[in-house]
């Protein structure tokens, strides 16, 4: 009997790291790494802007991402011209080294906000709020938009989405699937 359970301890230390040698992006990171996916899609419905997109110092602005119907989590991040961290944003449910993580729960579909209050400093004249929004069945995307001092044109507060496709291999579900089938068979 316990060269059984240790046969099954085995086969599933071995089914995990194939599938992380299998899949490196599908691999789940822990939320306080905040790591960001090196692959994005972009067949989603989503949209995020501010309630403004003039800056101003030390201002609390409502970042909405509407469109949503399977968002699990974001990860955002206001930077300045430097790419440095900059503001602060408001509960999120994990500080990162320089992006926050939120978790979305009771989402309803359309409509997710945070809230983000920019720095008092004169100094810097635009913010880059940057998301990577994760979904439940198509993976990841990016967008961002600046808030400027001046008044904003068209160019700047027209939101921006990665090109690549990211989960859509057939042979990666099977595996998954697969992985999934041997550990429950393991457990069981």
């Amino acid at each position: 009997m316990a060269a059984l359970s240790s046969a099954r301890s085995l086969l599933l230390l071995q089914l995990l790291g194939l599938q992380v040698l299998l899949l490196p992006g599908s691999a789940v990171s822990s939320p306080e790494d905040c790591t960001f996916p090196e692959t994005t899609n972009t067949s989603s419905n989503f949209s995020i802007k501010a309630d403004s997109n003039i800056y101003k110092t030390n201002k609390t602005y409502t970042v909405t991402f509407s469109g949503n119907e399977d968002l699990y989590s974001v990860i955002l991040q206001a930077v300045d011209k430097d790419n440095k961290s900059v503001g602060h944003w408001q509960n999120p449910d994990h500080l990162c080294n320089d992006s926050v993580l939120y978790q979305v729960k009771n989402f309803n579909g359309t409509i997710f906000q945070a809230n983000w209050t920019s720095p008092n400093c004169s100094d810097i004249m635009e913010v880059e709020i940057r998301a990577f929004s994760f979904y439940f069945n198509y993976g990841a995307t990016f967008s961002s938009f600046k808030l400027d001092r001046k008044a904003p044109t068209p160019s700047l507060t027209t939101p921006k989405s990665s090109a690549q496709k990211a989960y859509t291999s057939t042979i990666i579900d099977i595996i998954q699937l697969l992985f999934v089938y041997f550990t429950s068979k393991l457990i069981s």
